[in-house]
């Protein structure tokens, strides 16, 4: 059964920046921001963060002088960003919202932008992208990530735990409901398909941590060699195939 999903985002707000915290998720954060980075070069319009949680890159974002928007299905993260806001003295606009149904006129938007996989939990996920399209002004870029179904660190660590269920599940579906959240997973074929079909274009698509796994039970301070290590290679065949097929998750950069 699919749960209500603005009601999971309002139950995890007051916690939501203490829980995901980790080093693998540190790291995953800085290529965000590295990718965001390159792609916001030059942007003299609105920005667009859709699921913007408790407003980190929103924050980010104005903080450098950019024109931006934060949008989240849930009120208490939008309460929690406000709040934030407030405290740091810093001005933003910020609105309760679903992704497929964006409430901003057509051709507004310079770029999108939307982290963490806000998008595989979507249930309306086609109507989302068009959405996407949609609100883009001519030559605007959209960057999102979504979870990846062949994510080779998940397949690897169910199988060799005898994890038989979530295996076979996953060989059958795409979606699964795992502590009470709905998830789409995607393809990277599947996901350069839709963004097509959706009129995008150009559409490059890559992978954030194609060699770690994000959510661990033993919580390191400290980052690993391991996970340096692998960072550095993933830095350098991340928008490579296949190693754009097989991360946690799949950047996505289009041009409208």
């Amino acid at each position: 059964m699919k749960v209500n999903i603005p009601e999971y985002y309002d139950n995890l707000a007051s916690d939501y920046d203490t829980r995901f915290s980790n080093p693998q998720l540190d790291y995953m954060r800085t290529v965000e921001n590295s990718v965001l980075s390159e792609n916001l070069e030059g942007c003299e319009g609105i920005i667009l963060d859709v699921g913007c949680g408790t407003g980190e890159q929103t924050l980010d974002l104005a903080e450098k002088g950019f024109d931006v928007i934060g949008l989240d299905i849930s009120k208490e993260m939008i309460r929690a960003a406000k709040r934030k806001a407030d405290d740091s003295g810093i001005s933003i606009s910020l609105v309760i919202a679903s992704a497929d149904a964006l409430p901003f006129k057509e051709g507004c938007i310079s770029i999108l932008i939307s982290m963490f996989g806000a998008y595989s939990h979507i249930p309306e996920y086609d109507r989302a992208f068009a959405e996407t399209h949609r609100v883009l002004a001519d030559s605007g870029r959209v960057v999102l990530t979504v979870v990846n179904r062949w994510n080779l660190n998940w397949w690897l660590r169910h199988t060799f735990i005898g994890n038989r269920g979530w295996v076979r599940h996953a060989l059958k579906n795409r979606d699964f409901v795992s502590g009470g959240l709905w998830t789409y997973y995607f393809s990277r074929g599947e996901l350069l398909g839709k963004m097509r079909a959706t009129g995008f274009r150009s559409v490059r698509i890559g992978s954030v941590m194609i060699f770690l796994y994000p959510h661990l039970h033993r919580i390191e301070n400290e980052a690993s060699p391991y996970l340096r290590i692998s960072g550095k290679i993933e830095n350098v065949v991340r928008w490579a195939y296949p190693f754009n097929s097989i991360g946690y998750y799949l950047f996505v950069v289009c041009v409208k």
